[in-house]
């Protein structure tokens, strides 16, 4: 292996591993362990390039998933009294909720793909895809307070730095390049994409904050810095310009995917890919709500002298609190994706799979631990089946498969499937949909004239004969020679 790849290879491992210590994570595990048996695999590692000559994807059919994943389910939140009636139950949410908590909504929805080999060795795609993320993350004590009020933890403090909010759509159009090292047993891959942000809510990276209670008097000390929440897009919803607005606008970016897969040795194999690696520049209707950085006490009201006390205690608070409104462009950075992975190829149609899989979302970070088996039924059938450790959510069983019909192939895959089967206790989702078109392109060979085995005559330039191969001459295949009838010759 030439320093080059042994470089490229090095530095993908590196950011790979950067993104899996820093990252939150998303869904996908089981769809990605079929690798290249579905174009979608490409969405998670460049290098997993789908089988077949050319392969196409239909708007919306071609692909639409959809995750969630929160702390609580419906019998959580939920219960039956005495009586038989069904309440809420704030207070079991509430000790659900004694650790570091994110909700979270990823959907995405494929609106067109198309990829062709131009070799065995290479190939391209284009893309067209929507991308749908909400998440939001909270501290134990903000839940408590907010429901219980601050007596418990009267001579403590509600830690605000891990408050963070991150809302977007955006589309993404993009082109892929693939590429095959045979005798090194190394594949490679390479997408850039541009980017066009629709909508965007998300709080400053700096914010950090904390509210504090003194044990005699109760009295509320704020302390907060770089308390912002930038928007985009949210003003032109109920406007005339939504329509052109979804179709084109002027936040742009850029981003790309980049990723291998190493053939270690014959059954041993590695690949590693970091996507979304890439900006939004939001200046089309940006709004920057901030709160100026300060610290002051807050020590309630007079209740004597308040005729509406929600109204009173608000303007209150607001009087300690410095608020402006700006309309300034700002740039946020993609939540970048990581996947990690050692194969083992028990025997050709057989792999057994060890993945890590991560999510950077505003600087938090959960990671996936999974382990999979996955196996290819002739040309009809790839499954694979997984357990993975899964952040909020503990161990949970994925399932993935795509099956072939001719060119039609349909595909299906979800992370989440141990609580799938009653829906009260479901607090994740995730599943994974599509249909895809694939033509081999195989037909007839055509008519080999033996063309490349001439070069031009070293005696005339306008004769031709046949080329040297090292010590050899390679000689064109020669029609029998004619028999002919025994002759009778007369001696004279």
């Amino acid at each position: 292996m030439n320093f080059n790849l042994k470089t490229l290879l090095l530095l993908l491992l590196f950011a790979g591993c950067l993104g899996l210590n820093q990252a939150s994570a998303q869904s996908g595990i089981s769809l990605y362990h079929l690798t290249n048996s579905t174009y979608q695999g490409n969405n998670f590692n460049p290098a997993f390039f789908p089988e077949g000559k050319t392969f196409i994807g239909l708007p919306v059919l071609s692909g639409v998933m959809i995750d969630v994943n929160s702390r609580a389910s419906y019998s959580d939140l939920v219960t039956t009294n005495e009586n038989g009636d069904r309440e809420w139950d704030i207070d079991n949410f509430v000790d659900l909720s004694k650790k570091k908590n994110y909700v979270s909504l990823e959907a995405e929805i494929s609106t067109l793909h198309i990829g062709w080999r131009k070799s065995d060795t290479q190939g391209y795609s284009i893309f067209i895809r929507e991308r749908i993320g909400a998440r939001g993350f909270y501290g134990e004590n903000l839940v408590n307070t907010a429901w219980h009020g601050n007596s418990e933890i009267v001579g403590d403090e509600i830690d605000l730095s891990r408050t963070a909010l991150d809302v977007r759509y955006y589309r993404e159009y993009g082109f892929g390049i693939w590429k095959s090292i045979p005798n090194r047993g190394i594949n490679i891959g390479v997408r850039v994409k541009f980017l066009n942000g629709m909508i965007s809510a998300v709080t400053d990276n700096k914010f950090d904050g904390t509210v504090g209670f003194e044990e005699n008097t109760y009295q509320a000390n704020f302390d907060l810095q770089g308390a912002t929440v930038n928007t985009s897009g949210l003003n032109l919803l109920d406007s005339d310009e939504l329509t052109s607005h979804m179709i084109s606008n002027g936040n742009l970016g850029a981003g790309i995917d980049i990723g291998a897969h190493w053939k270690i040795t014959r059954e041993i194999s590695a690949a590693v890919s970091v996507n979304d690696l890439g900006f939004i520049h939001w200046k089309v209707d940006p709004e920057n709500n901030q709160l100026a950085d300060t610290t002051f006490q807050f020590a309630g009201i007079e209740l004597s002298d308040v005729g509406n006390f929600e109204e009173a205690y608000l303007d209150s608070l607001k009087n300690g609190l410095q608020d402006t409104t700006l309309y300034k462009s700002y740039t946020t950075g993609l939540n970048t994706t990581s996947y990690a992975s050692l194969m083992y190829q028990l025997t050709p149609n057989d792999r057994f799979t060890g993945s890590i899989s991560a999510h950077i979302v505003r600087g938090n970070f959960r990671m996936i631990y999974s382990a999979a088996y996955t196996r290819k039924v002739g040309r009809v059938l790839d499954v694979s089946a997984n357990v993975s450790r899964i952040p909020q959510q503990g161990i949970d069983l994925g399932l993935a498969a795509a099956v072939n019909f001719g060119s039609c192939q349909i595909y299906m895959a979800s992370d989440k499937l141990l609580r799938i089967w009653d829906a009260t206790k479901i607090d994740a989702l995730d599943f994974r949909f599509g249909f895809n078109l694939v033509f081999n392109g195989k037909g007839k060979s055509p008519k080999d004239d033996n063309s490349d085995l001439m070069h031009p005559s070293p005696y005339s330039k306008k004769e031709k004969v046949e080329k040297s191969d090292g010590i050899y001459w390679i000689i064109r295949k020669q029609k029998r020679r004619p028999v002919y009838e025994k002759t009778n010759f007369k001696d004279y």
